[in-house]
């Protein structure tokens, strides 16, 4: 949707749009404590509903610490911090002009942030957020945050973006949402919203380059 005239609001996702992600370094860091081969850490991660859950609010931090000691057969040195420090080596540091084009934005469009994530990630993204550019919180880039976990409820279930857009009284006409997962983007129009893929090719600056 290359036309933004009748937008008003537009709908964010957070890892690989606002901060960069990579899971293979998380895959890695597991490996590292678990002796287990990348391939089977990858193998056991798909297969547990540990993470979904964790995203949903099913359970909390400590529980999620305790699933992944049961998932990897960890040894009992390996301390909490160390597997928080795992689960959180996939987040990198965010880019100061995805930081600026949000800021930019705020002057034309009602913000918001839609992600599906967990409280360990998001601590740490507050963190890396404002160490990379002197902004203390997401919070003070959005009209309002929607955390799956606080939501108990996550993307591409349609339900999510109902809830969203029911909460702030937005349209679906008037509203766009921007994320990097192709089943993501397919929910939110499923719901009505209009919807972008960002990519490589195809980043959040790049998408409203012109709005």
């Amino acid at each position: 949707m290359k036309d933004f005239s009748n937008i008003k609001n537009i709908i964010l996702d957070l890892g690989a749009v606002i901060i960069p992600i990579d899971f293979s370094l998380t895959f890695q860091a597991f490996a590292s404590l678990s002796g287990l081969s990348i391939q089977e850490i990858e193998q056991r991660y798909k297969s547990s509903t540990l993470f979904v859950d964790f995203e949903k609010g099913i359970i909390g931090n400590y529980q999620f610490l305790c699933g992944v000691r049961d998932l990897l057969n960890l040894p009992p040195s390996i301390s909490d911090q160390q597997i928080t420090d795992a689960w959180n080596a996939l987040l990198l540091p965010i880019p100061m002009d995805r930081i600026q084009r949000i800021q930019e934005l705020a002057s034309s469009y009602r913000l918001f942030l839609l992600s599906n994530t967990n409280p360990i990630h998001i601590a740490e993204v507050q963190a890396i957020l404002h160490k990379n550019t002197q902004v203390s919180r997401l919070e003070k880039l959005f009209e309002k945050v929607w955390y799956s976990y606080d939501l108990g409820l996550i993307k591409p279930g349609v339900d999510i973006y109902k809830t969203v857009l029911m909460q702030k009284q937005l349209t679906e006409q008037e509203t766009v949402f921007l994320d990097d997962n192709a089943d993501n983007v397919a929910g939110a129009r499923e719901a009505g919203i209009h919807a972008l893929l960002v990519d490589e090719q195809r980043t959040l600056i790049e998408l409203v380059k012109h709005a």
